[in-house]
């Protein structure tokens, strides 16, 4: 699912649990654990996003 300012997020389900990768223009940026219930939603990614920016 790729977002404004090329910000991509993968859900991958890991020998660790699900865990969703944020990329930005291709590079990884960030990986988050989440819950298997979990969708990315357009609210979910853009609070994601401005978590990483203000960091």
């Amino acid at each position: 699912m790729t977002f404004p300012k090329g910000y991509t997020f993968t859900k991958v389900k890991t020998s660790h649990g699900p865990k969703i990768y944020v990329a930005q223009f291709g590079k990884l940026v960030r990986v988050v654990p989440c819950s298997p219930q979990v969708e990315v939603s357009e609210r979910y990614a853009n609070d994601l996003i401005r978590q990483i920016e203000s960091d």
